[in-house]
């Protein structure tokens, strides 16, 4: 993680945007600073990852981008963050970063740790396994399916597949190696965050039927200060969402 946050930061010094680790406060706050500090995915296409020449690309890129040119006029007032799926919420609750663009799934009971914006896409949980498989393959105890740790998937799984071993990885990169060396049956996440790892490697697929549909979203802290922030950030969805301009980047980077 350390290399890669690294390469991302002399990227983004290039390009006008940087990597920190300064607080996050209120909109007034954030103007008067000039920047817009998001956490964001950089091992994730085609949310958030570094490309060939070690620039930070995907949707959710360009998301933090739009967001930072309304908010304070230019998308290089911009500070990204990357954050592993462990650190995104301890970043956010301690300050860290102003907000999180993040796959971060908008829920009922994370509802009532943090604010969302508008969803700014729609998912769906899959299972991926070899091509051939079937759902009825996975029905008995030595059926392992590997998940990613803490993730909402677990339990998602836990309702359609009640007999299987699920078995933690603490990233998707992990959890798809074990994949493609036996070492599990299927693995389980978002249908965006699979669907370039299937094009990449079509001895695999999805088996069955999407298992369950959720919203990705902006999240914000809780507090009265940040009132204001969530006012702006919630019209800006609001309008991407009417005028057709996430649609087009979601087209773009040929999102399911």
């Amino acid at each position: 993680m350390r290399s890669l946050v690294s390469i991302t930061a002399v990227a983004l010094v290039a390009s006008g945007i940087f990597i920190s680790q300064t607080l996050a406060s209120s909109l007034e706050t954030i103007e008067t600073r000039g920047r817009l500090i998001v956490g964001i995915k950089n091992n994730l296409p085609p949310l958030g990852f570094l490309d060939q020449s070690g620039n930070l690309k995907g949707f959710e890129i360009d998301i933090s981008q739009q967001l930072a040119k309304e908010l304070l006029g230019s998308a290089t007032h911009l500070e990204l963050l990357p954050v592993k799926n462990s650190e995104r919420f301890p970043a956010l609750w301690s300050d860290r970063v102003d907000l999180l663009i993040a796959q971060v799934t908008l829920t009922k009971n994370r509802s009532r740790l943090m604010e969302f914006s508008l969803p700014y896409y729609t998912d769906a949980t899959v299972l991926i396994a070899r091509q051939g498989s079937k759902p009825s393959d996975f029905s008995r105890e030595d059926d392992l399916i590997g998940v990613v740790k803490g993730s909402e998937t677990i339990s998602i799984l836990q309702g359609s597949f009640p007999k299987v071993k699920l078995i933690g990885a603490d990233s998707y990169q992990s959890g798809l190696e074990a994949l493609k060396q036996g070492k599990i049956k299927g693995f389980a996440g978002d249908g965006i965050a699979l669907a370039d790892w299937l094009k990449q490697n079509p001895e695999f697929t999805q088996v069955g039927n999407k298992l369950a549909f959720h919203s990705l979203a902006i999240a914000l802290p809780r507090g009265e200060q940040y009132n204001s922030l969530r006012l702006r950030v919630y019209k800006i969805v609001e309008g991407w969402r009417q005028s057709g301009w996430l649609q087009e980047r979601a087209t773009f980077w040929g999102l399911p």
